[in-house]
């Protein structure tokens, strides 16, 4: 009894009493951003008219929109999320169009293009665009917009291109593709990925694309590094990785600063060499000696950009009486 009183006499704890503060709400349709001003609204943009206001969600609250996806944008940087949801006027139509706003237009192209697939349409929309079965996808600078819904005929894709018309004229693709030999390489198949490459997240923030040499489907990437430290422990361990699984074969004689080439019965063939701060790497399975042909033909065409970097600046110095960094324009420090 006396324990039973004493459990009955305690106080209880205040603590556990209180509430919990509510989580403060958002309007969303309160929030700016520019990608609001390429939004049709109303009935600007035939057929198709704007259901309800749009809304703009910030980068960091995207998982309440996006759920899994959301990490994705996150890891590209995304700003925010413009969004409108349209009907056609007769009613037989709909659409979201959604805008993902990025820092620069090599984030948001990443974001677009490792959404490309082997079965898509590319559209002639500016800066890049292709249709799978119920959605389209447009990048046009910091810009990746995304379009899915249904729609009779060409509506969808008019509905785009009003979006895209609204936007202001953009860069092409990053200059780092420039690098890549132009011949052979399979239209459209430039991409960026932040995440990995070849499967292997070091081979990340690479800039990639895809070969056809004789029905030899091969892919290629180029990583631009910090410094020559940096480029030198991946190309090291994407060497380690064949190493350990494969075997290494003869390196190229005058390729790059540093090279290897090797062969794996599940990674396929390999050739990678190291240019100043540059890791490039081309990956295939059938001959080695396209992936050969491929790595100096990108060696020489980066050179080939050094020298004329050089070139310029000793033209510049040559007029202004002054000594010029001789290194290129992307190995110098500001």
């Amino acid at each position: 009894m006396l324990a039973l009183s004493a459990c009955y006499g305690k106080k209880p704890d205040v603590r556990t009493a209180t509430p919990k503060p509510r989580a403060e709400e958002i309007s969303f349709t309160a929030i700016e951003s520019p990608s609001l001003a390429f939004l049709p609204r109303q009935q600007e943009a035939t057929p198709w008219r704007l259901e309800e206001d749009p809304i703009v969600i910030p980068g960091d609250r995207l998982a309440n929109y996006l759920d899994q996806d959301a990490a994705r944008f996150l890891h590209y940087g995304a700003l925010d999320l413009t969004s409108g949801k349209y009907e056609t006027v007769d009613g037989h139509g709909f659409a979201t169009v959604e805008i993902f706003r990025f820092p620069d237009f090599v984030k948001s192209f990443g974001a677009y293009s490792i959404r490309k697939g082997p079965t898509i349409k590319y559209l002639p929309i500016q800066n890049e665009s292709f249709a799978t079965a119920h959605a389209i996808h447009l990048w046009r600078g910091p810009f990746y917009v995304r379009v899915t819904g249904q729609g009779e005929g060409d509506a969808l894709v008019r509905l785009v291109s009003f979006v895209a018309a609204r936007m202001p004229t953009a860069p092409g693709r990053p200059g780092v593709f420039t690098f890549f030999p132009e011949k052979l390489r399979i239209p459209n198949s430039e991409r960026y990925s932040a995440d990995s490459g070849f499967g292997q997240t070091y081979l990340g923030n690479s800039f990639q694309a895809s070969f056809n040499v004789d029905n030899d489907l091969i892919d290629g990437l180029i990583i631009p590094t910090a410094d020559t430290k940096a480029a030198t422990q991946i190309l090291n361990a994407y060497r380690g990785l064949y190493a350990a699984n494969g075997k290494l074969l003869d390196p190229i004689p005058n390729l790059g600063e540093d090279n290897f080439t090797a062969e794996d019965q599940y990674l396929g063939r390999a050739v990678g060499f190291r240019i100043d701060r540059f890791v490039i790497a081309f990956n295939g399975y059938k001959d080695r000696q396209h992936l050969v042909d491929l790595a100096i033909t990108t060696d020489q065409r980066i050179l080939g950009t050094i020298r004329k970097q050089l070139n310029t600046a000793d033209e510049r110095a040559g007029r202004s009486g002054e000594r010029r960094d001789r290194r290129p324009a992307w190995a110098q420090r500001p």
